[in-house]
């Protein structure tokens, strides 16, 4: 991999830009699929109901053909036409009720969820010196020296110059109306 050194800034910006361009693309595609994910859900519930409906009717139709035959028997046959019609019903009702669940869960796993986006760690002392010419190269001024700092000196450079390009090169916060939501 070629270090970010070799890099110079306007090549750096651009491939940030082509870095945020894919990522929007991937969550488009994400969002995508997991609506259509839904919509499947749905035409299954859809049709776990139909079928329930039809079989209903059926079971309601071939009943009251038993009732007309077994006319002594008809008290004994409309309790087991309901306890049957109920209970179709029921597991109707259950197997929509898992496959919509099963259907959530599936567009809750694709789908990113705000807890789910990282959070910013802790946050990292402010930068107070930056390299002129190396943006990668910070230092709070807690802590031990950095190495490119000793070298800054030694060549004659002086703390208040580094202060100064952390100032004017240091990457300052994106307003919360121009952020990607």
């Amino acid at each position: 991999m070629t270090e970010l050194k070799s890099y110079s800034l306007p090549e750096l910006e651009e491939l940030a830009e082509q870095i945020k361009a894919e990522l929007l693309k991937r969550e488009h595609e994400e969002q995508e699929a997991a609506r259509r994910l839904a919509e499947e859900a749905e035409r299954a519930a859809r049709a776990a109901e139909e079928e329930a409906a039809r079989l209903a009717a059926e079971a309601t139709a071939k009943a009251a053909a038993e009732a007309a035959e077994k006319a002594r028997a008809q008290a004994a046959a409309k309790e087991r036409k309901q306890a049957a019609e109920k209970a179709r019903r029921e597991a109707a009702a259950e197997k929509a009720r898992v496959e919509a669940e099963k259907a959530n869960q599936a567009v809750q796993a694709e789908t990113p969820v705000a807890e789910e986006t990282p959070q910013p760690a802790a946050e990292a002392p402010p930068v107070r010196f930056m390299h002129p010419s190396n943006r990668a190269l910070t230092w709070s001024g807690v802590g031990p020296t950095p190495d490119w700092v000793n070298a800054w000196l030694a060549t004659g450079g002086t703390l208040y110059a580094l202060e100064i390009a952390a100032e004017k090169l240091a990457p300052k916060p994106i307003p919360a109306s121009l952020r990607p939501r």
